[in-house]
């Protein structure tokens, strides 16, 4: 009677935890919903990142063709000259772009590493709440014998 009331007690105490356990796995799981959805947000950027890369690279383009037509111009040289150090500033800052898109291109890598740490997570505490239920059924089990 007394190993009774003792499973009784131990089961009673492991269903507590268990509840404890669900309670921190659901809050597990909004957190990597909301870092879901900041990867998400990071992959627009990314997308808009790329779009931007596109746009710069039409701008070298016509930057390289305005430096042919200053060679090709033989009248208003003073003017020509300074549309070519406007171009070159303008090159520079592409430039700058440039290193700005493959940051984030970096950045975004990281996510994806992040990612895929974030659903190893997740199957962690998959098989952890699976474990704990297998023992809660054991546990019943013993109750059972003893009854």
């Amino acid at each position: 009677m007394m190993l009774k009331m003792e499973l009784l007690c131990l089961k009673s105490l492991l269903m507590s935890e268990l509840v404890e356990l669900v309670d921190e796995v659901d809050d597990g799981v909004v957190v990597l919903e909301e870092l879901v959805d900041e990867v998400e947000d990071g992959v627009v950027v990314l997308d808009e990142l790329v779009e931007l890369v596109d746009d710069v690279e039409d701008g070298v383009v016509v930057l390289e063709e305005l430096v042919e037509l200053v060679e090709e111009v033989e009248d208003g040289v003073v003017v020509l000259e300074e549309l070519v150090e406007e171009v070159e500033d303008g090159v520079v800052v592409l430039e700058e772009l440039v290193d700005d898109v493959e940051d984030g291109v970096v950045v975004l890598e990281e996510l994806v590493e992040l990612v895929d740490e974030v659903e190893d997570g997740v199957v962690v505490l998959d098989e952890l709440v699976d474990d704990v239920e297998d023992g809660v059924v054991v546990l019943d089990e013993l109750v059972e014998l003893v009854d």
